[in-house]
């Protein structure tokens, strides 16, 4: 399960808490965004997991923007059903 802890959170203006990223479609996501290669460590990345608004805000654990301009992490989609 990954960790969570409360950081500041630059969408949200306010300390809000972050989990770490959790699974392969969530690192692939960050990789992308930051046009890494397909093995590249993503691991110090937070997302941001606020109650009070739909935020999923990306940061790591040492700068609360390293994406320009902010981004979010995408919603998980659910499987569709076969036709």
């Amino acid at each position: 399960m990954p960790m969570e802890r409360t950081m500041p959170c630059y969408t949200c203006g306010t300390d809000e808490p972050h989990r770490q990223v959790k699974d392969d479609r969530e690192r692939n996501v960050i990789r992308e965004l930051k046009g890494l290669g397909p093995r590249a460590y993503v691991d110090e990345y937070w997302i941001c997991v606020t109650t009070e608004r739909d935020c999923r805000n990306i940061r790591t654990g040492h700068s609360w923007r390293p994406l320009h301009p902010p981004r979010k992490m995408p919603p998980e989609t659910e499987p569709s059903e076969p036709s």
